[in-house]
């Protein structure tokens, strides 16, 4: 029998500053390269866009329109001048015209998947394809159905309405990071939970840093921060990080413990201006750093470093920075929710991300009393069990795969 072909499109779109979703993806694009599949199956990774990257798999690179008609060239120096005309004007002929260059676009695609004997795409972002062609994808959450409708998922309801309703439906396999994420999905759509699958969810490779102690005294020293005196919550800056009310705990908590500091990090999505100005309006700004984006080195020595990783995230319902605190020891007190239950068990500390208070009190009981259980969830949540769960998806879907030509 032949090996049936999985290709992976490789999506640049990522880049650090896209926060945990490109430490998500690089990592998991890693971990495939030197996996061992089933004999029966045999990936490759697809690069439609011809960036120079290396991979020890096979990887086939091509751009759609390498081999291109007078249309397409046509249609493509439309689109391009339609862009530079005042807005709004043709706007629908613009619409138009793009739509019919990405259809010919996907047309191209999957005449080369075809010629390669490629029989399935694997999708190592929330991704899929609107062309006749089956998939397997990743789900990472449904927050503008799962929790409140904040700015950033108002801003682009439709584009989520229309993954979830024309994209999603199409996939062969969804795979999602925990149990509560396959509940979550199933609950909220049409879709069989027959065809939703656990991938578990891993930390970010900062936990393979290795930093000496000097060099973590030396960074806390450019931060201008002393060892176990800070909470750190890693976090771009969008409104369900609930950046906010942690700010209103923390004014609680300094009234106790008046030399402890907060670290923010991460980049700026339309947020960052309104918590600098609510932290200047709460006198705190002295007690409140924010350090933008930060290298692995810098963020491994703040989990390693801190009295605890603070995360009142409305969204979930997994997350990245609770699993790379645990891994490195650091203690965690996040928000209440199912799916970081899942992941942390014991280890953590939960509260009610909507009562200031209750995190207050978390975090002056991890001050109080410290912190003694191990992380038990290490292995269930790692790169080598998702790899692991990713090869089982893949060996049922070469089975309902081999049904037709």
């Amino acid at each position: 029998m032949p090996k049936l072909r999985i290709g992976i499109p490789i999506n640049f779109d990522y880049n650090p500053l896209a926060g945990g979703s490109y430490s998500y993806v690089k990592q998991l694009i890693n971990a495939i390269d030197t996996h061992e599949f089933d004999p029966g199956i045999e990936v490759l990774f697809l690069n439609f866009e011809k960036k120079n990257i290396h991979t020890q798999k096979k990887l086939l690179t091509f751009h759609p329109f390498s081999s291109f008609t007078l249309a397409d060239l046509c249609r493509k120096l439309f689109i391009v001048c339609l862009h530079k005309m005042p807005f709004g004007l043709f706007k629908n002929w613009l619409y138009r015209l793009e739509n019919k260059h990405a259809s010919a676009r996907d047309q191209k695609i999957k005449k080369v998947l075809n010629a390669n004997n490629i029989k399935l795409l694997f999708y190592v972002n929330p991704d899929g394809n609107r062309y006749d062609f089956p998939f397997i994808t990743i789900h990472w959450d449904i927050g503008h159905v799962s929790t409140y409708m904040f700015p950033e998922f108002s801003e682009n309801l439709e584009a989520r309405k229309a993954y979830y309703n024309e994209i999603l439906p199409k996939a062969l396999l969804i795979l999602t990071e925990t149990v509560a994420g396959k509940e979550e999905l199933a609950s909220y759509t049409s879709i069989n939970p027959d065809r939703i699958k656990v991938m578990p969810i891993f930390p970010g490779n900062v936990v393979e840093e290795n930093i000496e102690v000097q060099e973590q005294l030396d960074i806390l020293q450019r931060f201008k921060l002393s060892p176990q005196q800070f909470f750190v919550y890693p976090a771009q800056f969008w409104a369900h990080k609930n950046h906010i009310l942690l700010i209103d705990a923390f004014e609680i908590l300094l009234k106790k413990h008046p030399a402890t500091q907060l670290v923010f990090t991460g980049s700026d999505k339309g947020n960052l201006s309104y918590v600098k100005q609510y932290i200047d309006s709460k006198k705190l700004t002295s007690y409140v750093k924010i350090l933008g984006f930060v290298q692995n080195n810098e963020l491994f020595t703040l989990y390693k470093n801190a009295i605890s990783l603070v995360m009142p995230t409305f969204l979930g319902p997994s997350n990245m920075p609770p699993l790379e605190a645990a891994s490195l020891n650091c203690p965690v007190i996040i928000s209440d929710l199912k799916g970081h239950r899942e992941l942390l068990g014991s280890y953590a500390r939960y509260f009610d991300p909507l009562n200031a208070a209750d995190m207050a009190a978390a975090m002056l009981a991890q001050i109080a009393h410290g912190h003694q259980t191990s992380f038990e969830h290490k292995d269930r949540f790692s790169i080598q069990a998702a790899t692991d769960a990713l090869n089982q998806a893949f060996v049922k879907a070469a089975n309902l795969r081999k049904t037709w030509a």
